[in-house]
């Protein structure tokens, strides 16, 4: 019963995440021809490569497997064009809401190793003629400190005279499958970020990149999200190293341990993630085993319910669960992704809570704690 009640929340969840738009121009049965240009990064054609359109429906949803495989697919010509036909019923819902479509090139075989380009829309007409569609590779850049790493990117406007409101920095798990969770983090028009290299274990990063987003300005408009070359170069370990590994995770309101919180998987949410259905979690803490050095933490896709008054958390470091002592650092953000270091504690068991009670965590990707 609460296998059924769960899977028809999540139906719920995706039903009113399909993003709805204008009503239809046309009727369910008439066709719709959607069609454009695909370029390489130096404006020739992309040719014999493959177009998906994915169709953003609960229909779309579950027989696409959660969006990896587009609804319809085309190869582009010795032009570069491609070419798809639906029937308008594809594309809106019984009230006759159009359905966001978006087009990206593909390869069927998801080797994540070329640069894409999508474009996403509300079909408003029988006849879509997209604007030309030209890859943006980025020129990934690493740069290795001693402690810290910096990424950088040129900016897409050097290229395609247009600047994205917001770069988006994602990092690739080695068990992530076509996603990239490990680190995400939104850099508004920074072409840069700096992170300790600690953050980013060696053994479980694959590959980063970089998503420039511009939206639609309108439902009758198009958006953009162009995203590079994917980078694979091997970032150290530096200055601490990983101790939570396979340790007991427990949450406030709970007794068994989580075990996905330390396993060393970004995988795909809920089935690499822990997921806490309660919304009054203010705590985590993770049980070393032995008393350890600890230097740093870092949350990984954290997500939350309710809005602090009071923003950030707190670590505490201590020998027992009782007695916690005052913390030892703390931050005053509230992100999906983050990390807090700067302190040197002697301890076995390290706690995160909200500085705000009033919040509930309800689920993350990973806990880890470093140190020596």
């Amino acid at each position: 019963m609460k296998k059924i009640a769960l899977l028809a929340l999540i139906g719920l969840f995706i039903w009113l995440g399909c993003e709805r738009g204008p009503q239809a121009p046309f009727d369910e049965d008439d066709e719709i021809v959607i069609h454009g240009i695909y370029n390489d990064d130096s404006g020739a054609p992309l040719i014999d490569r493959w177009v998906g359109f994915w169709i953003n429906s609960p229909e779309s949803f579950f027989t696409n497997f959660l969006g990896l495989d587009p609804e319809e697919s085309d190869r582009t010509d010795s032009t570069g064009n491609y070419t798809e036909t639906f029937v308008g019923g594809d594309l809106m819902d019984a009230q006759g809401a159009t359905f966001k479509v978006i087009v990206m090139n593909y390869d069927p075989n998801w080797p994540d190793t070329t640069p894409k380009v999508w474009c996403d829309f509300f079909p408003l007409d029988t006849d879509i003629e997209l604007p030309e569609l030209t890859q943006w590779r980025g020129d990934p850049t690493v740069v290795i400190g001693d402690t810290n790493v910096t990424f950088t990117w040129t900016q897409l406007v050097s290229t395609h005279g247009i600047e994205p409101d917001n770069y988006v920095f994602e990092v690739k798990a080695t068990q992530d499958g076509p996603g990239y969770t490990l680190w995400q983090e939104d850099v508004n028009t920074a072409t840069s970020i700096t992170l300790p290299e600690y953050v980013l274990p060696e053994a479980y990063v694959s590959k980063w990149r970089v998503i420039a987003q511009i939206p639609a300005p309108s439902e009758s408009d198009f958006g953009y999200n162009y995203i590079t070359d994917p980078d694979t170069t091997d970032i150290p370990d530096d200055p601490y190293q990983l101790l939570s590994l396979g340790r007991n995770c427990y949450a406030e309101a709970y007794a068994d341990p989580y075990s996905k919180a330390t396993d060393g998987k970004w995988g795909p949410w809920p089935t690499y993630c822990v997921v806490l259905p309660s919304t009054n979690v203010s705590w985590i803490y993770i049980d070393l085993s032995t008393t350890n050095t600890v230097n740093a933490m870092v949350m990984y896709g954290m997500s939350i319910a309710g809005t602090p008054s009071t923003p950030g958390y707190d670590v505490f470091v201590s020998d027992d669960t009782l007695n916690w002592g005052t913390a030892v650092a703390s931050n005053n953000e509230n992100v999906n992704y983050f990390y807090i270091d700067g302190f040197d504690a002697q301890g076995r068991f390290v706690k995160l809570e909200a500085k705000d009670a009033g919040i509930g965590i309800t689920g993350f990707r990973e806990f880890c704690i470093f140190g020596q």
